[in-house]
C-alpha cells in the first residue's frame, strides 16, 4: 500500500493547526528576533509571512473558485496595502534619509504578515466547529500569558531571565517595569502595553465562553476568564482597564439582566480582594486618573502632538512611510496619529473602516446564529475588536508583533464568523423550503 505523504499533509496542516503554531511561538519573548534575518526574525513575524504565502499558494492551486462569502473585509484588507504601498512608493520616490530606509522595507513586510495571519482566520477557519475550536484555544493562550504576568507581579520578577534561544538575540530583559512601586507586567510581550491589549482582546471571549460554553467542565471554562481578569486589574495600565471597561460595556448589551447582576458582583468582588490582597493597589488605579494631568506619560503624548501635526501638514496623503516615524525623531503613543503621520489621510480612514466593519459584522451576524453560543460569541468578538481599536488610542500598536497580529487575527475571525452564520442561515432557509416539497411526494 502506498503513502501518500501530501494527502497526510494536507490532513493535518489546516487553518487551525497553522494559527494554533501562532499561539504557542507567542510565548517566545517578543523581544527575541533570529540574529540573520534582523528586526523582521520574531518567530511570529515570520510565520504569519509563511501564511500569506501558503494563502497565495492555495489560490494559484485552486483548480476552480469557491464562494468564500462576504469579500467586504478583504476589500478593506487591500486598500489597507494599498496605502502602505502608496506611503513606500511616495517615500522612496521623494527621497528619504537613509536611517529610514530599512524600517521602511521592514514596514513592508510587517504590512504583509498582517495578511497573512488575517487572510488564513478568515478564509481558512470555514466551519463553525473551527472557529469555536480556535476561540477556546486563544483564551487558553491568553490565560497561560495572564497566569504568568500574575507570577511577574507577585515576584517582582520577570521570569524569563533563565530562557536562552540559541540563533536568537535581543534586548535582554534586565529590569522590569514598574509604577508606584508596583510591577507592570509583561507576560511574553515587549512592553505592559503590548500585554494589556492582549488581556482585553481576549477578555471579552474567555466571559462569554466561561458563561455559554456549557459542553466543557466548570473549571475548564472559568479559569481563562478569572486569571485574565485578575491580570488586566493588576496590570497597571490605564489603557488596560479603560479598553477592558470598553470591552464589558459593548459585550453587556448582549447580556441578560441576571448575567449583568453576576457581573457586578463578581466585579465587586474581585476588586475586594484585590484590595485586600494588594495593599495600595486601589489607591493607585484611582491615581492613574485622578492624577493624569500631572503624569509625565500624558504629558509627553500631548507634547508630541505637535510634531506629529507639523509633519502630518507636510505630506498630508500618502503620510511619510510606513514605519519611518523612528523613536529617535517623537514618541507618539498613539497609534491613530502615528497612521496619519506614516500612512497620510489615506490610510487612516482604511484603518478605522476596517476595526469599524470587523465589529459591525461580528454584531449583526449574531441574527443568524442557531444557538446562543453562536449568538453570544459574535458579541464578544465585536466586543474583542472594540477593546483593540481603544488600545490604539494609547501606543503605537502597529509596532510590536503580538499586539498588531493579535488585532488583525480577531478580525479575521469576526469575517470568518460572518461567513459561516449566513451561510447555516442560508442553508435553513433552503431547507425550511425543500422540506414541504419532500413530505408531499413522500405522501404521494
Amino acid at each position: 500500500m502506498r503513502f501518500d505523504v501530501g494527502a497526510t499533509a494536507r490532513r493535518y496542516l489546516d487553518a487551525k493547526s497553522v494559527l494554533t503554531l501562532f499561539l504557542v511561538l507567542s510565548f517566545i519573548p517578543s523581544y527575541l528576533t533570529i540574529t540573520v534575518v534582523g528586526s523582521v526574525g520574531r518567530p511570529v513575524t515570520l510565520l504569519c509571512l509563511g501564511m500569506l504565502a501558503w494563502w497565495m499558494a492555495h489560490q494559484i492551486q485552486r483548480p476552480f473558485a469557491h464562494g468564500t462569502g462576504s469579500q467586504v473585509l478583504r476589500w478593506l484588507l487591500v486598500a489597507f496595502v494599498v496605502s502602505v504601498l502608496g506611503s513606500y512608493i511616495s517615500a522612496m520616490f521623494r527621497g528619504i534619509p537613509q536611517p529610514e530606509v530599512s524600517p521602511a522595507d521592514n514596514g513592508l513586510l510587517r504590512a504583509a504578515a498582517l495578511c497573512g495571519i488575517f487572510l488564513v482566520a478568515h478564509d481558512g477557519l470555514r466551519s463553525w466547529e473551527s472557529i469555536l475550536v480556535m476561540l477556546r484555544r486563544i483564551v487558553v493562550a491568553v490565560g497561560l500569558m495572564a497566569a504568568l504576568g500574575l507570577l511577574q507581579f507577585m515576584t517582582k520578577n520577570s521570569l524569563l531571565g533563565w530562557l536562552n534561544i540559541p540563533g536568537m538575540s535581543g534586548d535582554g530583559i534586565g529590569g522590569i517595569d514598574t509604577r508606584s512601586g508596583f510591577v507592570r507586567a509583561a507576560g511574553t510581550a515587549a512592553h505592559p502595553l503590548e500585554y494589556g491589549m492582549l488581556l482585553c482582546l481576549a477578555l471579552p471571549l474567555a466571559l462569554t465562553l466561561a458563561m455559554e460554553d456549557r459542553e466543557r467542565p466548570v473549571v475548564a471554562r472559568w479559569w481563562p476568564a478569572l486569571v485574565i481578569a485578575a491580570a488586566s486589574i493588576l496590570s497597571v495600565s490605564r489603557s488596560a482597564l479603560i479598553a477592558v471597561v470598553v470591552a464589558i460595556a459593548v459585550l453587556s448589551f448582549s447580556w441578560t439582566m441576571r448575567q449583568r447582576g453576576i457581573a457586578i458582583g463578581t466585579t465587586v468582588v474581585l476588586l475586594g480582594v484585590v484590595y485586600a490582597a494588594v495593599p495600595g493597589m486601589a489607591g493607585t488605579l484611582v491615581g492613574m486618573f485622578t492624577g493624569a494631568g500631572q503624569d509625565s506619560s500624558v504629558a509627553s503624548r500631548i507634547n508630541s502632538y505637535d510634531v506629529a501635526f507639523g509633519m502630518v501638514g507636510r505630506l498630508p496623503v500618502f503620510g511619510r512611510g510606513f514605519g519611518t516615524l523612528l523613536p529617535s525623531y517623537v514618541y507618539l503613543d498613539n497609534q491613530y496619529l502615528g497612521i496619519v503621520v506614516e500612512l497620510g489621510l489615506v490610510g487612516l480612514p482604511v484603518i478605522l473602516t476596517l476595526f469599524l466593519s470587523g465589529a459591525v459584522m461580528a454584531w449583526s451576524s449574531r441574527r443568524c446564529a442557531s444557538s446562543r453560543l453562536e449568538r453570544q460569541l459574535g458579541a464578544a468578538l465585536a466586543s474583542a475588536v472594540c477593546a483593540g481599536a481603544v488600545s490604539f488610542t494609547f501606543f503605537d500598536a502597529l509596532s510590536f508583533p503580538l499586539s498588531s497580529a493579535f488585532m488583525f487575527f480577531v478580525i479575521g475571525i469576526s469575517g470568518a464568523y460572518r461567513r459561516v452564520m449566513r451561510d447555516g442561515a442560508v442553508r435553513a432557509v433552503h431547507a425550511d423550503a425543500i422540506a414541504p416539497r419532500l413530505r408531499q411526494r413522500i405522501n404521494s
